[in-house]
């Protein structure tokens, strides 16, 4: 558990405002004594989570990673992740009468993920679309069948 000082020194946070908020703002103030502790459950939840992403062996084409990456629509929830699919037939129902095939083939890859699966897919989508272009064949490459010569 850190200090007062601590947390003052890591988060540029007066002292003075942090007793304030030990009133005023409780759950935040425990949530900033236990920082290193959220901190290290965080580390080891992206740990397990890449370790997991290394086991997942999906279908998606390189093309139908950038239809997912160009789709209007947004996952706010837990809940939401969970039905990814739903969320993107819903974004592509006008297109499906001339695109049925491409659509609902994504649609089905994406409602046989499980929810650990369809949030690291997700995560990677929403990731591309905020802050750019990456390699797209590396960053999605659990995702991505491989590439027969």
């Amino acid at each position: 558990m850190l200090t007062p000082k601590e947390i003052s020194q890591l988060f540029e946070v007066q002292v003075n405002t942090l007793y304030n908020w030990r009133k005023s703002k409780p759950k935040l103030y425990s949530y900033l004594q236990n920082a290193d502790y959220n901190s290290k459950i965080n580390n080891e939840i992206n740990a397990l989570l890449k370790y997991f992403s290394n086991t997942i062996q999906k279908d998606f084409t390189l093309k139908e990673i950038d239809f997912l990456i160009i789709n209007d629509f947004e996952l706010n929830s837990i809940e939401e992740v969970n039905e990814f699919q739903d969320y993107f037939i819903k974004a592509n129902y006008k297109i499906l009468p001339t695109k049925h095939k491409f659509v609902l083939n994504i649609y089905n890859k994406i409602k046989e993920l499980n929810i650990v699966e369809k949030y690291l897919l997700y995560k990677k989508v929403f990731k591309i679309r905020k802050f750019g272009d990456k390699d797209r064949a590396v960053y999605f490459k659990e995702f991505l069948k491989e590439e027969k010569d």
